[in-house]
């Protein structure tokens, strides 16, 4: 067919591959979508082979399985390119290698991947194209995948990664539209039918106008009944062949359809002489999906049971495919055949959690499920086990708390003491993950109770180290330390180093918190080194938030920013997208801290890539929010009620904390004392009775801004204590000293004229309006001369500069260097690139002497 109207659609795949083919570094993704049968497999074939003679050209495709098989397309690809990939998929290594060398193909030699239908993608092959998706800029490739727009729901799993590369600048966006009445009439002009009929029956879809024009006589009712037609036609041993196929599935080995159908080859050159099937060099396939399954509809279901039954025969006898379980699943349930499905979902369960495709492993459990009964005690009880492992893993978190407690039953049936001991320690980590607090403190000591009956175990460390856990993220310091070393002592003796990291974790941050800060540390950083050496990377990523953290409360800034930026750059490189942001929230508040506001605005952005999909981490929630009200931006009412929500149920009492410290300066900056004590007193009493002294300080000294705190709480942090008693001129030298800038303002605030007229300054280089209001306010009551500001502008700011961007537009009026602009507005030179550069843009301006010329001309900075 010849192809029309898609000359914008091929120059848009051409400009990304002009993209690719600049140099190194230069890769990029192509998203070509549209409504099934649109034409998207048309369109890249043309462009593909256009390409073939100067490009390697790499393809898959993810079938349309009742559970996809895991990092299906990567099979394909790897058949194609029989290189350390290959070998690495058919020894079952671990995913990280197996992307690791999906990439290097991708580097190594310029390639233009292709693979197809990614709505079908299980989330192992979904985890690999975000993983090459944002990488691509390393490779000198282009990446071309295809979906159907109109099947992907907002909650379909295929959303999340395209929120993931949204924003990249390697990106191009490819649609695919329906064919104009022109084109269509183009299309019949050789054939006896009404042209715009035939567009108003198939609305332009070139599949359905294709199938017509295909058929005899006029046009049908639907395109269904033209591809059904045109099978007619067949003889009756090749319609035999075509349904053979058609249940196979997409792809569909010679070898096997001879099997399956018994035919003749003969049959099969009839099928593909017809146009029903396409010959490939290793498969046959139908000429686009949706035939497939409009032959699939049409056979009766005593024949398909059979056909399946006749397809998983064959796949389980031969070397070839005997393994690929996700396919012998598929076709085990299509035969209603419960002995194969037994035996078999419990490995394509197992291939594709270990793959990381955990959705798919679900699905295989779950279909298990229903024959349970049908199973050996033991066998139940494992089954049960793994279906809520991996509802966990999807956060079905009611599913797998049912699922474990009847594992427990079983296990406890059989009298198998270490299975039960683990089955009440994973519950009490479901439920911990419910805010059931009581009910995971139950589980863990029954766990602990069962397993200390048999001899020591790793089962044991770990039921030890997540009681420490459990305690720690309460604060309960003595409980911590208790069963923490209960763990690594018991991890020691059995050289279990995964749980000795995990303890030591526990252990490092609460020591951390509570000033032992050197021990701590080196707790922490011996967890990351053990992390690291055996590649436990959950563990090494959790340490390194935890530094982030501890570093974070003692206000190591330069320590925690390290810290952070080598875990994102981590977490970035293994894709654990949840530390990640959680890093990242770490390293934003640190910031945050000293005044980098500007900086702190910036990770918030980069934080959206990831939260569009995975939502808003509490800590850059709570940033986002606590910028607005020192701004004094206009508050979101439904973002603020998300952070009271989060504080009345999160377990976490680390994240309570500073939500209550922002409602309560928020309260006082409105001039609400009783309110600020309100928003903080219920906090304040659970540090104090916890005697945790950064926050027995942080909200005290909210408490004593209300008035109801005469003097130092005991267990209270400096230089909080300090200005509580009175000495703000040492508590503000604290805060200097800490690198704290509207902290220092603050204790500034309540010191002398000169202290005032600092804190003035402070506030204003901080562009901190509601509290340079407030003071000024307090300024005039106490009879202190206000500064005069600068006089508003005679002329508007036509070029739309930020607020920001005018004061360093004033900087550079003054004719200062960048260092001496980061210096003078408490900004990182960085940031005053940045500014600097939208300046010039905005203003259209060549140089930083031309922006400062016009502002004179323009009269945007009048002398007072």
């Amino acid at each position: 067919m010849e192809l029309l109207e898609r000359a914008s659609q091929l120059q848009l795949l051409q400009s990304a591959l002009d993209q690719a083919q600049a140099g190194e570094g230069q890769g990029c993704v192509a998203l070509v979508y549209g409504e099934a049968g649109i034409g998207k497999t048309s369109l890249v074939e043309h462009f593909v082979n256009e390409h073939k003679p100067k490009w390697r050209i790499l393809r898959g495709a993810c079938d349309s399985l009742f559970t996809p098989r895991p990092l299906g397309p990567l099979h394909d690809i790897a058949l194609q390119s029989q290189g350390q990939l290959l070998r690495l998929l058919e020894s079952e290594s671990n995913r990280t290698a197996i992307f690791s060398a999906c990439l290097n193909e991708l580097q190594e030699q310029a390639t233009i991947l292709v693979i197809e239908d990614i709505h079908w993608a299980d989330e192992a092959t979904l985890d690999l194209l975000k993983y090459l998706g944002r990488r691509i800029r390393q490779t000198i490739s282009l990446m071309i995948l295809t979906y159907r727009d109109d099947e992907i729901g907002v909650g379909h799993p295929l959303r999340i990664l395209l929120g993931d590369i949204a924003s990249s600048q390697a990106l191009y966006r490819v649609p695919v539209t329906h064919l104009s009445g022109d084109a269509v009439q183009e299309l019949a002009k050789d054939r006896d039918v009404d042209p715009f009929k035939l567009h108003r029956l198939t609305n332009g879809n070139p599949f359905f106008v294709t199938e017509v024009l295909a058929g005899e006589g006029g046009i049908p009712e639907t395109a269904r009944d033209a591809v059904l037609a045109r099978a007619a036609r067949l003889s009756a041993s090749a319609r035999e062949v075509l349904e053979a196929a058609a249940v196979i599935g997409s792809k569909v080995e010679p070898w096997l359809l001879s099997e399956v159908s018994g035919a003749d080859g003969a049959f099969t050159d009839e099928c593909i002489s017809m146009g029903m099937l396409q010959s490939h060099d290793a498969y046959y396939s139908f000429r686009h999906e949706l035939a497939r399954q409009m032959i699939l509809e049409s056979i009766s279901p005593q024949r398909k049971i059979e056909l399946h039954r006749l397809t998983l025969d064959a796949l389980r006898e031969s070397p070839e495919t005997q393994n690929d379980f996700a396919r012998l699943v598929d076709h085990a349930e299509g035969a209603i055949n419960v002995e194969a499905i037994l035996e078999f979902v419990p490995l394509a369960g197992r291939q594709a959690s270990a793959l990381g495709a955990h959705r798919q492993s679900y699905a295989h459990y779950k279909t298990a499920l229903q024959y349970a009964d049908l199973l050996p005690l033991e066998e139940r009880a494992e089954l049960f086990d793994c279906y809520a492992d991996e509802c966990e893993a999807i956060v079905l978190m009611t599913e797998a708390e049912h699922a474990e407690r009847e594992a427990l039953r079983l296990w406890q049936e059989l009298g198998q003491g270490e299975k039960e001991g683990r089955a009440l320690r994973r519950l009490s980590e479901i439920v911990m993950q419910q805010n059931k607090r009581s009910e995971m403190y139950q589980y863990v000591s029954e766990a602990i109770s069962v397993l200390e009956k048999h001899p020591p175990s790793k089962e044991l460390a770990i039921a030890y180290s997540h009681r420490s856990r459990m305690h720690m993220i309460v604060y309960e310091v003595e409980e911590t330390y208790r069963w923490g070393n209960r763990a690594i002592e018991l991890a020691e003796k059995i050289g279990d180093i995964e749980t000795l990291a995990h303890a030591l974790t526990n252990i490092g941050i609460v020591e951390m918190w509570h000033d032992q800060l050197v021990e701590g540390q080196q707790k922490l950083e011996r967890s990351l080194q053990l992390s690291l050496e055996h590649d436990y990377q959950v563990h090494a990523a959790r340490a390194y938030q935890n530094l982030t953290d501890g570093l974070l409360v003692a206000r190591d800034y330069a320590g925690c920013l390290a810290y952070a930026n080598d875990g994102l750059e981590y977490c970035s490189r293994h894709d654990l997208d949840n530390t990640y942001i959680g890093l990242l929230g770490d390293r934003a508040r640190a910031k945050f801290e000293q005044g980098l506001w500007d900086e702190t605005e910036m990770d918030i952005k980069l934080s959206q890539g990831f939260t569009a999909t995975m939502g808003m981490s509490s800590s850059l929630g709570l940033l986002e929010q606590k910028l607005i009200v020192r701004r004094g931006e206009p508050l979101d009412a439904q973002e603020i009620e998300k952070l009271r929500m989060y504080a009345h149920t999160a377990i976490f009492h680390v994240n309570r904390y500073p939500i209550a410290e922002m409602f309560a300066e928020l309260a006082w900056l409105q001039g609400d004392l009783v309110q600020c004590r309100a928003e903080v007193e219920l906090m304040f009493n659970y540090a104090l009775q916890l005697k945790i002294p950064t926050y027995v300080g942080a909200l005290g000294y909210w408490m004593w801004r209300a008035g109801a705190m005469p003097e130092p709480p005991p267990d209270s942090a400096e230089p909080y204590a300090t200005q509580i008693s009175g000495d703000w001129r040492t508590a503000a030298s604290m805060w200097e000293k800490y690198g704290c800038p509207y902290e220092q303002g603050m204790a500034l605030m309540d010191g002398d004229e000169a202290a005032q007229l600092q804190a003035l300054e402070i506030f204003k280089r901080l562009g901190a309006r509601p509290i340079i209001e407030k003071l000024k306010r307090q300024m005039q009551t106490q009879g202190i001369r206000v500064p005069r500001g600068p006089r508003p502008a005679t002329r508007k700011n036509r070029f739309g500069l930020t607020s920001r961007e005018m004061e360093v537009l004033g900087q550079l009026v003054k004719g200062l260097s960048n260092p001496a602009i980061a210096k003078s507005l408490n900004l990182s030179t960085r940031t005053v690139e940045h500014h600097i550069a939208s300046i010039l843009q905005k203003m259209q301006a060549e140089s930083r002497n031309e922006a400062a010329a016009r502002a004179l001309q323009e009269n945007l900075f009048p002398a007072e």
